[in-house]
C-alpha cells in the first residue's frame, strides 16, 4: 500500500528498476530498424528485451515508447501497456490464468504519474481503486466482497500522509472517521456501531486492570506491526516484565500511565480514551488498547507520522531502547530470508531472550496470494509475530486474530521478505 498511497503502483518498481538495469541483469536487447528510425523520426521500431521470467517487446515512435507487451517465459501474456488518443497511457496486468489482475490509466509510459488504478480478484470482483483528486489527495479505496470498506485519502505533495480515513459497515455507513492533522495529530474521530459484529469493539471494564494481555487483536489501522511486537515480547519472560512496566492503571481517577521506558516518554489516559480508540487500533484487551494509544501520541510528537505502516525496530526503540536489528540493509535493500537466516532465528528464539517479527512481500501480480492462503491468514504487506522454527516448518502468529499459522520453510521463503528481532536481555 505504500507504493500506492505514493502515487506509484508497484508495478512502476519493475519498470523502473529495468530501465536502469539493463546491464546488470544481462538483459538481451534487440532494436529493429534503429538506423532507418535516426533517418526518419516518424519510423516506427520495436525493442525487445529478455530476461530469466519475461519476454518484452515494446514499440517506440521518435524514441518515445507507446505500446508495450510482457508475457511470461511459459508463453502467458503477463502485461499489456498501450497509447490512448488523449495521451495517457492504458496498463492491464493479467495473472499466469489470464484473469485481470488490474487496470491502470497513468500520464506516461513508466506509470510513475498515476491517474486510476483498478485491481480485482480472480473472479473479476473489484477489491481495490486508487486515484488522484483535485485536492492532490490520493484516494485509496478497498472492497469487501465487492462492497467499499475503507477509504484512506493522503497528501501526494507529502509522501502519502494520511490525511483521513473511513471505515464502512457492509450496509454503507459509517463505522469510523478519522481526520489528521498535518503534524499526523488527529483532529476528529468519530467511531459508531459496528453494525456487521456488534462485540467488535467492546469495551471490558472489567479487563481495564493495567496488565495486558495476550488477548487482543489488530483494529480498523495499519497497526500490524505494533501488535505483533508487542505479541513477540509476550512469549519471552524478558518482554513481559517489559510490557508490565510499560502500562499500570488507578482505579481511584480511572486512569491509565504508558511508559515507554526505551522513549523514555509517558502518558495517561482515562477509560472513556480508551474505550473511543477501540475498534479504532485495537480489540480485546483494554489494556493493550491503551499501550497502542500511548505509541500513537508518541510517534505524531516525536515523528510526526500517523500509527499506520511502521517497523517492529522503531517499536523495540520505544520499548526497551534497542533497535535490534533487521535484515533491511540500507536504502530499502533487503537480504534474502535464507535456510541459514531460518536457523539463527530458530536459535535465537530457543534462548527466550528473543523477540522476532516477520513481514510478508507487498503484492503485486507474481507475489499476490492464493485464496487458499488468504483464509489460513495469509496478507500482503502483513507482520506477523515468529513463534517457532523447526527444521522443516515456520509458525507465526497474525495480529488480526492471534491464530497461530505453521507453514513449510520452503512456504515462509517464498511469502515472507524481511524479519526484525532484538535480544532482550
Amino acid at each position: 500500500n505504500s507504493s500506492l498511497q505514493n502515487g506509484v503502483s508497484p508495478k512502476s518498481d519493475e519498470k523502473f528498476f529495468d530501465a536502469r538495469f539493463d546491464e546488470l541483469e544481462g538483459l538481451h536487447i534487440e532494436k529493429s530498424d534503429i538506423k532507418e528510425q535516426h533517418q526518419d523520426k516518424n519510423k516506427i521500431y520495436t525493442e525487445r528485451k529478455e530476461d530469466s521470467y519475461t519476454i518484452t517487446e515494446t514499440k517506440l515512435k521518435d524514441d518515445e515508447p507507446f505500446e508495450c507487451v510482457v508475457k511470461r517465459k511459459n508463453g502467458t501474456l503477463k502485461s499489456t501497456a498501450k497509447q490512448l488518443p488523449d495521451g495517457n497511457f492504458e496498463t492491464i496486468v493479467y495473472r499466469e490464468d489470464g484473469s485481470v489482475y488490474s487496470k491502470g490509466l497513468y500520464k506516461d509510459f513508466y506509470e510513475i504519474f498515476l491517474l486510476e488504478e483498478k485491481k480485482y480478484d480472480r473472479k473479476g470482483t473489484l477489491t481495490e481503486k486508487t486515484y488522484n483528486d483535485e485536492q492532490s489527495q490520493i484516494i485509496n479505496e478497498r472492497y469487501k466482497n465487492g462492497k467499499l470498506y475503507v477509504v484512506d485519502k493522503t497528501d501526494a505533495r507529502r509522501q502519502g500522509v494520511l490525511n483521513e480515513r473511513t471505515v464502512y459497515n457492509s450496509d454503507g455507513s459509517v463505522y469510523i472517521n478519522t481526520k489528521y492533522a498535518p503534524d499526523c495529530t488527529i483532529t476528529e474521530s468519530i467511531k459508531n456501531k459496528r453494525t456487521d459484529d456488534p462485540d467488535f469493539d467492546d469495551f471490558d471494564k472489567e479487563a481495564f486492570d493495567g496488565i495486558v494481555k495476550n488477548d487482543f487483536e489488530q483494529g480498523m489501522s495499519g497497526t500490524c506491526y505494533f501488535v505483533s511486537t508487542v505479541q513477540s515480547f509476550l512469549n519471552t519472560t524478558k518482554g513481559r516484565e517489559i510490557i508490565k512496566q510499560s502500562v499500570s492503571y488507578h482505579k481511584e481517577n480511572d486512569v491509565s500511565t504508558v511508559k515507554f521506558l526505551g522513549a523514555k516518554k509517558e502518558y495517561k489516559f482515562s477509560s472513556s480514551d480508551i474505550k473511543e480508540a477501540m475498534g479504532r487500533l485495537s480489540t480485546g484487551d483494554p489494556d493493550f488498547a491503551a499501550l497502542l494509544l500511548g505509541y500513537e501520541k508518541y510517534r505524531a510528537q516525536s515523528k510526526s507520522k500517523v500509527v499506520d505502516s511502521g517497523f517492529s525496530t522503531e517499536v523495540f526503540k520505544a520499548l526497551c531502547g534497542k533497535e535490534g536489528e533487521s535484515n533491511i540493509i540500507f536504502g530499502g535493500i533487503v537480504k534474502t530470508i535464507d535456510n541459514k537466516v531460518l536457523d539463527n532465528m530458530s536459535k535465537n528464539l530457543h534462548t527466550g531472550n528473543y523477540a522476532i517479527t516477520v513481514h510478508t512481500f507487498a503484492e503485486t501480480v507474481d507475489t499476490e496470494f492464493s485464496e487458499e492462503d488468504k483464509k489460513a491468514g495469509l496478507i500482503n504487506s502483513h507482520a506477523y509475530s515468529l513463534k517457532n522454527v523447526t527444521d522443516s516448518e515456520v509458525t507465526v502468529i497474525n495480529p488480526l486474530t492471534q491464530k497461530e499459522i505453521t507453514i513449510s520453510r520452503e512456504k515462509f521463503m517464498e511469502s515472507f521478505i524481511t524479519f526484525a528481532q532484538v535480544k532482550l536481555e
